[in-house]
């Protein structure tokens, strides 16, 4: 037995809490025992050496982080120096530090590696597998398109190195593991795995398949790695380990066999199935490169009296948990529900969403319950919903805030403006048409040059109204469609816009729009001049548009988010290229970062298709504690379940939208594809349809069971009867919807228009 305490429990147990107290203790302890000959009336912070070795605390991502780095700063007050990270961001940073070592094992003589974005890692698997891709190529699968193939095998490989489990394993595991309806070609993934690992070594990148891989393979492996580690950190503490990898239970071995594990907590809770009572791990990325159960083992190392089980129940689950469960899964022995848990039915999904909005608009007005202690719940919150809602709420004086959103930036006119711009200034014609330009002059005439200095500035008529989303162009888009149809030159090879001359009927313009457009083209003629001189290269430019044209101080939070990432997109992009340059001596790029003009040229057109494909994507809003510190106003929060979860976030009034779908017994989330094989104790069962029921069964007793506890009053079903499709919604939560009394409403003595109104009336 190894001497290290395990803490265990339910969601909001007091895991954390229990996890920093017992670094404080441990923390004071050691002063106590290490410095015993310091007077008492010494300060606990000069007790303790800076050379001290800092104590490594790992959280399961980083909302966590933030959270625990706050509240264990308060009560330690820097009597012992800590040092807090992800795991995901801990091995990355070790490869990093430790590439040499990597290299030499290996016979890499690759530059230093670049971390290599999710987007640019599928463009470059895909054209490194194109012609296995090709209809009657290897990797070729019947109602599995190349892209979705490509981002499978990326998942299978991250999957095997997070388990720990060698990639010449890939094929047979999927042989055995899937069955006869969703076979694939296992022995050719396993190859085109195998070879992308080694293509992104020698070409100096790395992925987290790649890094998850290399520390096990080399670092943990490696007796003077593990005495290193041993000597720069005093310690080793982590929260929430079932959201962590598999292969990380080798780190937390080896500081149990120095005997240098802390504490480490898990997420547990115990659920009775066919009348016995199991524990279960309640881990939110289980199938998402998590392997609690492999993590559960280290349970057994430990002593019996330092493991602790933290039997409590928050918010509503005390009450609630085990009658929710009967009223679904016994739905003709349950009783009666409190009124802890009401419901909102309608027929159609549209007026779901104005009457669950309604309701929050009548709470919050009532004064009962602020914005911020609501929070509406999906399983798959699409687009459409959340505009929908949001345009509701906010409409009616309602602030709304959406958790960690994923929007394209390809959906941003301002980005898609830039983009139009950069395909202009490269003559792209392929990446143009008449739409396109309409739309950039309109984003881009707002801003004009100032008769002074010559340089581009905000007119009058739109400094005026910065305040707000609106603006007022000098090219509305009615005079935008009318310049684009006559003036715009499509071409593929020389696309160009030409002068208002050529148009007879000028005057329908008027004087802002005619002059707006001259602005536009003697800033388009100055920068391919200077392109063409050698002046400028594509990053540059790109800075330029977005610095002359869009930029002001008063930007919105979320429109600098957007332009932010174009930049930094482009940046990573342009250095992938160079880090191949250097490993691939007939690059069009060399090592000092000259490209050739049809190279570069090249280059852009790439990188405007990856941008208007979608795939990559701008979050407008800080995730978890510092939106909030962005935004002191309370809004009610928008989320899907895998997000609330991860964020371990806690509301008074919680509404679950889609009460009848499907998607609950997914928990909000679909596993990455063939996750269940990748687990560290597989036991060959194959994935069969029976397994999927199974599997989704105990998966949704999780969600039930942690969003329950995560509600401290009242939890709302949104129901209707139809989907957006017409059909009838037969969700695995329909009992418990049937089983709950309907929402009565709540009185609001005076509405806007001076009508007293109930939520039931506006129904």
């Amino acid at each position: 037995m190894v001497k290290f305490r395990w803490i265990e429990g339910a969601t909001r147990s007091g895991k954390t809490q229990r996890l920093i107290e017992t670094i404080v203790d441990r923390v004071d302890r050691w002063i106590h025992q290490g410095l015993p000959q310091l007077p008492a009336n010494i300060p606990p912070p000069l007790r303790v050496p800076q050379s001290a070795p800092p104590l490594l605390i790992l959280a399961a991502n980083g909302d966590n982080r933030s959270v625990l780095s706050d509240r264990l700063g308060k009560v330690l007050a820097g009597r012992h120096p800590v040092e807090m990270t992800t795991p995901l961001g801990f091995f990355e940073r070790e490869v990093l530090l430790f590439w040499p070592q990597i290299a030499a094992d290996r016979g890499l003589v690759t530059a230093f590696p670049l971390r290599l974005q999710s987007e640019t890692e599928l463009e470059l698997a895909r054209r490194l597998w194109s012609e296995a891709l090709e209809p009657g190529g290897a990797l070729e699968q019947p109602g599995v398109n190349a892209d979705r193939q490509v981002r499978r095998i990326l998942d299978l490989l991250q999957l095997a190195t997070a388990a720990g489990i060698d990639l010449d394993e890939i094929a047979d595991r999927l042989d055995r593991g899937l069955p006869e309806y969703a076979a694939c070609p296992a022995l050719a993934i396993q190859t085109a795995a195998i070879e992308w690992f080694n293509w992104t070594l020698d070409h100096g990148f790395l992925t987290y398949g790649t890094i998850l891989g290399l520390y096990r393979q080399h670092l943990l492996t490696s007796d003077t790695y593990c005495e290193t580690l041993l000597t720069r950190f005093s310690g080793l503490d982590a929260d929430d380990i079932d959201e962590y990898p598999g292969m990380s239970r080798g780190l937390f071995e080896v500081f149990a066999q120095a005997n240098r594990l802390g504490t480490l907590t898990f997420n547990a809770d115990t659920f009775e199935l066919d009348g016995q009572c199991e524990i279960q791990s309640t881990s939110i990325r289980r199938g998402i490169n998590a392997d609690p159960d492999a993590l559960w083992g280290l349970r057994s190392q430990a002593r019996p009296e330092n493991i602790e089980d933290l039997d409590r129940r928050a918010g509503l689950s005390a009450r609630l948990r085990d009658r929710m469960f009967a009223a679904v899964y016994q739905p003709f022995e349950f009783t009666p529900l409190p009124p802890d848990i009401v419901k909102l039915s309608t027929v159609s999904r549209s007026q779901l969403l104005r009457q669950t909005s309604e309701t929050v608009i009548d709470l919050v007005r009532s004064g009962q319950v602020a914005a911020n202690e609501i929070v509406i719940i999906a399983p798959g919150l699409d687009a459409v919903s959340r505009y929908a809602m949001a345009t509701i709420l906010t409409g009616r004086g309602v602030p709304v805030r959406t958790l960690n959103v994923q929007r394209p930036l390809s959906g941003s006119p301002r980005v898609r403006a830039v983009l139009t711009l950069l395909a202009l200034v490269y003559r792209l014609g392929d990446r143009l048409d008449r739409d396109a330009i309409a739309e950039m002059l309109t984003m881009l005439s707002p801003r004009r040059r100032s008769a002074e200095s010559g340089a581009m500035d905000l007119p009058p008529i739109a400094s005026e109204i910065l305040g707000t989303s609106k603006f007022s162009p000098d090219i509305d888009p009615v005079r935008a469609g009318m310049i684009a149809d006559i003036c715009y030159v499509p071409d593929r090879t020389a696309p160009d816009l030409v002068s208002l001359d050529i148009f007879q009927r000028r005057d329908r313009l008027g004087y802002r729009a005619s002059t707006a457009y001259g602005y536009v083209l003697d800033w388009l003629q100055q920068v391919r001049q200077a392109l063409a001189a050698g002046q400028l290269n594509a990053l540059v430019i790109l800075e330029r548009i977005i610095q002359d044209w869009l930029w002001r101080p008063q930007m919105a939070y979320d429109e600098r988010v957007e332009l932010r990432a174009t930049l930094e997109s482009s940046q990573h992009y342009w250095d992938v290229q160079r880090q191949m340059a250097r490993s691939s001596p007939d690059s069009p790029v060399n090592a000092a970062s000259v490209m050739e003009p049809d190279a570069e040229r090249g280059l852009v057109d790439r990188f405007v298709c990856l941008l208007r494909s979608g795939a990559i994507t701008a979050d407008p809003f800080p995730i978890g504690s510092t939106a909030g510190d962005r935004d002191q106003t309370p809004s009610v929060l928008l989320s899907n379940i895998f997000q609330y979860r991860s964020t371990r976030q806690t509301h008074r009034w919680q509404f679950w939208l889609d009460a009848g779908s499907s998607l609950w017994a997914q928990g909000g989330t679909a596993e990455l594809f063939g996750a269940p094989l990748f687990m560290q104790n597989w036991n060959g069962e194959r994935l069969t349809e029976a397994f999927e029921l199974r599997a989704n069964d105990w998966r949704l007793r999780y969600v039930l069971g942690d969003l329950v506890a995560r509600a401290r009053d009242t939890i709302v079903l949104c129901h209707s009867d139809l989907d957006t499709n017409g059909s009838e919604r037969l969700g695995p939560l329909l009992p418990l919807v049937e089983a709950s009394s309907p929402w009565m409403g709540l009185a609001d003595p005076t509405d806007d228009d001076g009508r007293s109104t109930t939520i039931a009336q506006l129904a």
